[in-house]
């Protein structure tokens, strides 16, 4: 079974875990169910236990506001297909829209699928054919879940990371390695530490990364480690021996989940010894949209701005720069003047035209000193190239779109 018909079945099933009748031929019931001959309601049961089991685990750790949107996804997951409830009633208990709560479902369905297709993987991990297949169908996952993350958006909170890990540990113990804990040397986590990530891109990450390891687990010991970068940023690492080529492509899979939320992620093999790195921002970022057709003009402004905790995203055309608008709400966007096809002072006259760009901060770069055609543009800034990075800092500082702490 191919992750496509896996997706669809599991659909397919959710809508009708309290039908016998529906169920009893179903191929999902025979998936799940590993133990001797039983009866229909047996089989029934233990499918229902494995589905709650996955949805239980995408509760947001505690801590996690209300409102966010993991609990949405949780909530309503829990809500359809284990209370049985109409939309109509899930959309009024909670305050959402029809379209709000069909967006919430998606996400929640989409990490709930990559859950239980793990879970089937590893279940059927011993099966000669799916060895032999094993490469090919980790690249497709690959490709799959990319198309997925295309249309994810994006909801950062600031969440505990010891929890968020807890939880990756508990899917991996409960899958494949109950002693999972026994073999883990944390004593260097801080457990107080609050990141400001995409909890269930995050979870999904470290779940793919514990799997990396937890199968060669038995003779070693692994080390996961927090540190201090600076004010703005920890570094979570992990440290253990190196694992095979197919047990690398986890990591294939897990720099997806980072790479979507830009967060800094790297592999060091050295003398048998895998480490791995992902830095997490501690507080809330600024999000800086830089729109330049140069990319080293875009690389040298992140490089500039990253110190200060400001994340930086790049595009180098309207098309682009709208669609991550969209996806990541930038505080403040630093535009070029001087583009192919559609230039800065045409690209502001439009996002000050549409009411969804309209209030986002604009300041025009240029290689031309032209301050006033800014000002009439409503521009809140402007910088002549090429940009100093002391004379940026100072223009955010002015404009109170950044604040930095006197040292």
């Amino acid at each position: 079974m191919d992750r496509v018909e896996f997706q669809n079945d599991v659909k397919d099933i959710l809508n009708h875990l309290s039908d016998p009748a529906y169920l009893e031929n179903h191929g999902l019931l025979v998936l799940f169910y590993t133990g001797p001959e039983a009866p229909l309601t047996a089989r029934m049961r233990s499918l229902r236990e494995t589905i709650q089991g996955s949805i239980e685990f995408l509760r947001p750790p505690e801590g996690t506001p209300e409102n966010a949107t993991e609990w949405r996804c949780f909530k309503i997951l829990n809500s359809r297909y284990f209370q049985m409830k109409e939309w109509h009633v899930i959309e009024e208990e909670m305050g959402l829209s029809q379209r709000q709560v069909q967006r919430d479902l998606k996400k929640g369905l989409d990490a709930l699928i990559s859950i239980l297709w793990d879970h089937y993987v590893n279940q059927n991990a011993t099966d000669a054919a799916s060895a032999e297949n094993a490469e090919g169908e980790e690249a497709y996952d690959n490709e799959l879940i990319q198309e997925e993350l295309k249309n994810w958006e994006i909801s950062y909170d600031l969440v505990n990371l010891s929890q968020i890990l807890e939880q990756a540990l508990q899917l991996c113990k409960s899958l494949s390695q109950p002693h999972l804990q026994d073999h883990l040397d944390m004593l260097e986590v801080d457990t107080n530490l609050n990141v400001m990530v995409d909890q269930v891109l995050t979870k999904q990450g470290l779940y793919k990364i514990i799997s990396m390891f937890s199968e060669i687990v038995e003779d070693q010991v692994v080390q996961i480690k927090t540190r201090k970068v600076n004010d703005f940023f920890y570094d979570l690492t992990f440290r253990f021996r190196s694992p095979n080529d197919q047990a690398l492509e986890h990591w294939k899979i897990a720099q997806l989940f980072f790479t979507i939320q830009s967060l800094r992620h790297a592999i060091l093999e050295e003398d048998g010894t895998t480490t791995i790195s992902i830095i997490l921002p501690v507080k809330k970022q600024v999000n800086c949209l830089v729109i330049d057709d140069v990319e080293s003009v875009r690389r040298l402004i992140e490089r500039m701005l990253g110190s200060y905790g400001i994340q930086v995203f790049g595009a180098d055309n309207y098309t682009s720069a709208i669609n991550l608008i969209q996806l990541v709400k930038p505080d403040f966007i630093l535009l070029d003047v001087l583009m192919p096809k559609m230039d800065g002072w045409q690209m502001i006259k439009n996002f000050k035209s549409n009411p969804d760009t309209a209030g986002i901060p604009v300041i025009i770069s240029s290689v031309l000193y032209e301050p006033e055609l800014s000002q009439a543009v409503n521009a809140v800034g402007y910088i002549r190239k090429p940009i100093n990075r002391l004379e940026l800092i100072k223009t955010l500082q002015d404009l109170n779109l950044i604040k930095v702490d006197e040292a």
